[in-house]
């Protein structure tokens, strides 16, 4: 798997849209008895990940000792790369959430240089290393089935209820829970839409799940959800994805998604093929999903579902046994610690780029 990108925005154009991004942001973020958060509210108990932007901690609260997973992302990065609309958004789709397959945010901050998302913390970790721990390094059938009806429901709920095109669906992305339900997380490269005609032109997304029409910026829209769900099944059988190139060459693996057939190994059923198929179409307007998503739901591959349960957590996860792995962090941290801001920098004063995004407006 890539890294994903974003060539939406230059630094200039993300600056000069600043102040037409703040008229949309959100009112910030409460806790439920009213009062407001700050980082001197937690205490870290180490690095659970790291991105291009900034890392993520397992952090317990002090009032309440709840464990919460907290992203912090620098201000100036995310100017400097243009992603100022993207952070909004995501911090946006983490705070209406109303979907257990879609993570959920708790609080949110900012300091002078930060910004701070505190998200519920989700145990059971990545998908991707469940099933790498696989001894075949791929998930059976069953398992394959149980979690695309699960991420398919995320999605519905990000399509009908949010208007949010997600855009880089993968198993990275895709956290287990300890009951071993499944729940998306990082919105960065999520886009919001207002109608299922509406357009855009844009290269964001992880080189190996590109849906064509990205690639040829010809215009996409929510069905690039579908490639990467067909993308996902497929890397879920077989452990890895089918457009895919040694040396990790962008140019190479974009000519196979444009150009290239799929291959199955022999052991993946005529149905699994079928949906990866349809849902692979090259043709957007063609492919499985475009009309309706209860044509996925109705697909071959996808009938032994029922819906009504999945969507009420009654089915038992069939990854339960293989999610004791628990989300611990990277560093070593015997004792909680407290998170540090910044010190003072030459950073540009930035607070009213984000205004909207905190749960308060206090410095500390």
């Amino acid at each position: 798997m890539g890294n994903c990108f974003n060539q939406e925005e230059t630094h200039n154009s993300s600056v000069k849209r600043i102040k037409k991004i703040e008229s949309g942001i959100s009112q910030a973020l409460q806790d439920t008895d009213g009062g407001k958060i700050s980082l001197k509210e937690f205490l870290s108990q180490g690095e659970i990940g790291r991105g291009q932007f900034g890392k993520v901690l397992k952090v317990r609260m002090k009032n309440n000792q709840r464990e919460y997973a907290m992203k912090v992302i620098k201000k100036q990065d995310i100017i400097n790369y243009g992603l100022v609309e993207h952070t909004m958004l995501e911090k946006n789709v983490l705070e209406y959430s109303n979907n257990p397959f879609v993570i959920k945010l708790q609080y949110s901050f900012q300091t002078e240089h930060k910004l701070y998302l505190v998200m519920e913390l989700v145990n059971g970790g990545q998908l991707l290393k469940i099933i790498n721990r696989q001894p075949q390094k791929r998930l059976s059938l069953y398992q394959a089935q149980f979690c695309t009806a699960e991420v398919l429901l995320g999605l519905e709920y990000m399509h009908d209820k949010l208007k949010v095109i997600y855009r880089d669906l993968k198993p990275e992305n895709v956290l287990v829970t300890d009951d071993g339900h499944l729940k998306l997380t990082d919105f960065g490269l999520s886009k919001k839409y207002e109608s299922d005609n509406m357009k855009f032109f844009t290269m964001a997304g992880t080189p190996e799940y590109l849906a064509p029409e990205i690639i040829k910026n010809s215009g996409h829209n929510h069905t690039v959800d579908w490639w990467c769900l067909g993308i996902f099944i497929y890397e879920m059988l077989t452990g890895r994805t089918p457009f895919k190139d040694n040396s990790n060459n962008i140019l190479n693996i974009e000519k196979q998604i444009k150009e290239g057939t799929i291959e199955f190994p022999d052991y993946i059923n005529e149905e699994s093929q079928d949906i990866i198929l349809k849902l692979l179409n090259k043709d957007p307007i063609l492919r499985l999903g475009y009309k309706s998503i209860q044509d996925i739901k109705d697909h071959a591959f996808l009938q032994n579902i029922n819906w009504d349960d999945i969507a009420n957590l009654r089915i038992k996860s069939p990854l339960l046994g293989i999610t004791h792995l628990q989300t611990q962090p990277k560093t070593d941290v015997s004792v909680p610690k407290k998170i540090l801001e910044t010190p003072q920098s030459q950073v540009a004063q930035t607070e009213e780029n984000f205004e909207g995004f905190s749960v308060n407006h206090e410095e500390f």
